[in-house]
Order: C-alpha cells, then sequence, then structure tokens
C-alpha cells in the first residue's frame, strides 16, 4: 500500500537533490524543452523587470487575446491561470463533482484535487499489458472524467478524437493536453474545437513544457463561455504574475522555435526509445511525447536503487513506485538534447550493474 502523501510527488525537484546530494544534475526526471526558454522570450524578461513594481492585469487581457487568436476561439473561451494544476482545483472548487472517474496511472494532482474535496473517487486501470491504452467501455456514470492526453507517466495518447469519447457516460471530461505540443498533427488531435462550443468538455493545457517556463507558473483552458464564467467566480485575484503574463504572450509568436522543438523532440524520442529497447533489463513503451516510460524487467533491480545509481553519475531520472498502478519497476525519462540522452545512455547499463550487485550482497 502506497503512503497517501508519497503519491503526490513529483519529478523535478532539483533543490532537494541539491539539499541532499550537494551536485547539480542533468534532469531526466521534468518533461522540459531541453532547448530551454527561447531566446526572445529571455530578452523580454530582462526587459520588463520594472513591470513588477505594478499588480498583474487580473484579467490577463492581452494574453486570453493572444490565445483566442492562436487557437481560433472567442476570448470568452479562454481562461489563463497560475499553471494548469491551479485550474484542476478550480474546477473542482467550482464544480464540486460527486463522483469522478480517473485513469490509474495518471498525473497526481486530479486524484490529490479531489481528495482534497472530499469527491468520491473512481480508477480506470490502465495494464502494462495493454500498452496502458484505455478502454472506455469500462467508464461507468460519473459527474467529471479526467484524461490526461498523453498521458502522464504513459506516454500515450489515451483517446485518438470526438469519436472515442462521445458515448463515455460522463457530465463532463476535462482532457489536460500539456503533453500535446510535442505530438504529431497536434492541432488535428486537441478538442479545444469541441471544448470552445460545448459545456461538456474543458481542455487544459500549459507553456511550462514547449516553452521551459515551469518557473513562471503560467497555463490556461478552454471551454464554452458559460464555464469560463463559472469558474472565474472562485479564481483568486491576480493569481498569474505580470512576467508570465508577458512571457507567455511572447512565446506564442515563436513558430520557428515551437517547429524546431517538435523537430528535436522527435528525433531523439526516436534515438531513446531504440536505445532502451537495446537494454535487456528494459522494456520502453511508446510514447507520442517527450518522455518514455520503462519498465525494469530485472526483479533485483529497483527504480529507487537505480535512481540512486544514477545520481551518483550526475543524472536524475524519475522513480515511477509512488504512481498509483506503477510500482518500483518502473522509471520514466525525458527526452533531451543528443548529447544528454547520450550521456544517459552511457550510464544506464553500469548503474543497472550496480543496483543489482547491490541487491544480491543484501540477500
Amino acid at each position: 500500500m502506497k503512503n497517501i502523501n508519497d503519491l503526490y510527488k513529483h519529478g523535478g525537484n532539483i533543490y532537494e537533490i541539491k539539499r541532499r546530494y550537494r551536485k547539480d544534475v542533468i534532469d531526466f526526471s521534468a518533461n522540459i524543452n531541453p532547448l530551454g526558454i527561447p531566446l526572445r522570450v529571455k530578452k523580454l524578461l530582462r526587459q520588463e523587470v520594472d513591470s513588477l513594481s505594478h499588480y498583474p492585469d487580473p484579467e490577463s487581457h492581452d494574453l486570453k487575446i493572444a490565445l483566442a487568436r492562436y487557437w481560433g476561439v472567442r476570448e470568452e473561451n479562454v481562461l489563463v491561470g497560475n499553471g494548469s494544476t491551479e485550474l484542476i482545483y478550480l474546477i473542482f472548487n467550482a464544480f464540486q463533482p460527486a463522483i469522478v472517474t480517473l485513469p490509474a496511472p495518471s498525473f497526481s494532482e486530479y486524484e490529490r484535487a479531489a481528495r482534497i474535496s472530499k469527491k468520491k473517487v473512481r480508477f480506470i486501470c490502465l495494464s502494462a499489458e495493454n500498452d496502458f491504452s484505455i478502454n472506455t467501455r469500462w467508464i461507468k456514470d460519473c459527474d467529471m472524467l479526467f484524461l490526461c492526453n498523453p498521458n502522464n507517466p504513459t506516454g500515450n495518447l489515451l483517446v485518438e478524437n470526438y469519436a472515442s469519447v462521445g458515448d463515455i457516460p460522463a457530465n463532463r471530461i476535462v482532457i489536460d493536453e500539456a503533453f500535446l505540443d510535442f505530438a504529431e498533427d497536434e492541432k488535428e488531435r486537441t478538442f479545444i474545437p469541441e471544448a470552445a462550443r460545448s459545456k461538456r468538455f474543458i481542455v487544459l493545457r500549459t507553456l511550462t513544457k514547449l516553452f521551459a517556463l515551469p518557473g513562471l507558473r503560467v497555463g490556461y483552458l478552454i471551454a464554452h463561455q458559460d464555464i469560463i464564467r463559472t469558474l472565474k467566480k472562485h479564481q483568486m485575484p491576480w493569481s498569474v504574475n505580470v512576467l508570465a503574463q508577458r512571457a507567455a504572450e511572447c512565446a506564442l509568436k515563436e513558430n520557428a522555435f515551437m517547429q524546431r522543438s517538435k523537430q528535436l523532440i522527435e528525433k531523439e524520442r526516436f534515438f531513446l526509445y531504440e536505445s532502451l529497447s537495446r537494454i535487456k533489463r528494459f522494456k520502453p513503451y511508446p510514447s507520442v511525447t517527450n518522455f518514455i516510460l520503462v519498465k525494469i524487467e530485472d526483479r533485483r533491480i529497483t527504480s529507487m536503487r537505480l535512481k540512486e545509481r544514477l545520481l551518483k553519475k550526475g543524472i536524475l531520472i524519475r522513480d515511477c513506485a509512488n504512481f498509483r498502478g506503477l510500482d518500483k519497476q518502473f522509471i520514466r525519462v525525458a527526452v533531451r538534447t543528443h548529447k544528454e540522452n547520450m550521456q544517459l545512455m552511457q550510464a544506464l547499463e553500469p548503474a543497472c550493474r550496480q543496483a543489482g550487485s547491490v541487491y544480491d550482497r543484501r540477500i
């Protein structure tokens, strides 16, 4: 039985690693664009420092207009938040769904928000034997269904299109597209058009992953204008800071950067998947995004021991043992630059041998 507090821990906590190990690492635990922040966005942030002397626009007006234009929806269909995580909690506060259905494994903040709101939670178990695909026929009547698409940590698309969810017996479906930026044919796969015209869908998006801005906390959702009005009544004022608004607006104009990033991720994801597949102890799962889930098939090696061995080499991976539906035989690695991916691959084999030998000595 997993510790309930451990279920809600995330990757990317380089601060804890620095405190415990007193060293810098290559962070494969957080799924952030390895190209980093676009240069124009960096320049803008330096120029806009003095704007911190003023309160941010509580409506994020200019950013909402930019997002509406980018997606071809109306401004009334957009709500900006302090990262998509704030918006997850906002949805629960505003709509108070009595019964919530969640896939497992998936992003833990859906469950945490539901538990805090004291809601009844049902889980749809995604099995490794079926490559973590979802059978929508298993879903029973519920007030709200959350689908992470592509799913985190498994990397696969849970639903392909509207036809995949049309018959699901859920009053409202929240589709978290945090990682869809990296998928092929993103604009053909997004549920944003349906969300803008139907009260049944809410689509969550973020600028954290593609534009490497997790420290600024800026996300948004797209939904029917009536849903937006309800959510705004529950949102705290000034939740999105000045620099986050300006940086996000600037980032949306970086078309060449977006294209270059997607090309890099696609190329390096293929390299990383093929390389991981050649390690006999590992079974990587197909991914459409910027990370790969791996099962360690040698029971002598646990995710924690492998993580510890790699940390000694300055590499941080995601131990997936705390995901509901996974165990100590799963890790997740982000897709980074070719040089960094090579460093990971060169470190993995000896780290596996060392992790296995530790086990042997202990027994």
